[in-house]
């Protein structure tokens, strides 16, 4: 209960965020390096939400782009079919692999697509997301609005979750050859942070705590800082090609 009245403090996040930006000293990357972003957002949430995150992408060099989404709280299948064609359209424009940055829910399938398309997807960054069994791990608050919309459609039964009737199984394993980092919170207000943490040990994963809240992770200081230094890395071609030269040394 306290870490949920916590969900307060996003106001004090923002403007924590704008203070620190003054200094901090942002890697800006240059055209030929620049990344294309695919940003989903949250359960109920829209692509509006993560607009300070996509001007702060493109403010350092990177193209942003969103997920089409009005409010994310559609059938789980359905919405993966779109998210899907998204990706490919992206990809077919800029003809690169797609970093995609998803928020709690939007997480959770932005690393199940990396898993059906990994050769569409470039990294995969996972914002307060419950990858484990994403309802079973929210507070009574949000399996409330989840079981309400379920009702509303007729399909209380699994509904929104990975026992979801229509046949969509969201996998808990980590997307093979895909970098992935999961940034969490231990005074997160609205999912365990125990379930955004991943536990495969795979060498292309990582898990990378902050400090606030589950909302204001769209606007999080450290967050944005953990973003940007990982849309700076080498494209992951380029990488392994620098990896398997060292191992040739």
């Amino acid at each position: 209960m306290i870490d949920a009245l916590g969900e307060f403090r996003v106001p004090l996040e923002a403007s924590i965020y704008w203070l620190g930006a003054l200094t901090h000293p942002w890697p800006h990357v240059r055209p030929h390096n620049a990344k294309v972003v695919m940003l989903i957002p949250g359960f109920m949430a829209g692509d509006m939400t993560l607009a300070p995150l996509a001007n702060f992408c493109r403010w350092l060099g990177h193209r942003a782009v969103y997920a089409g989404i009005l409010s994310n709280s559609e059938c789980p299948r359905e919405t993966m079919r779109k998210l899907n064609a998204r990706l490919a359209l992206a990809y077919e424009k800029f003809d690169q692999p797609i970093v995609i940055v998803g928020q709690s829910l939007g997480g959770v399938y932005a690393r199940e697509i990396a898993r059906e398309q990994p050769e569409l997807v470039e990294r995969v960054i996972s914002l307060g997301s419950p990858i484990r069994m994403p309802r079973r791990h929210a507070n009574l608050a949000v399996e409330a609005v989840a079981k309400s919309v379920a009702r509303i459609r007729g399909k209380a039964e699994g509904c929104l979750s990975e026992a979801c009737q229509c046949g969509l199984m969201l996998s808990d394993e980590s997307p093979a050859g895909v970098p992935t980092t999961h940034i969490y919170s231990r005074t997160d207000g609205v999912v365990h942070w125990e379930s955004c943490v991943d536990l495969s040990g795979a060498p292309t994963v990582e898990n990378v705590e902050v400090m606030g809240s589950h909302v204001g992770m769209g606007l999080n200081a450290d967050v944005y800082r953990v973003i940007a230094d990982r849309l700076a890395m080498p494209r992951r071609s380029r990488l392994h090609a620098i990896e398997q030269v060292a191992a040739q040394i």
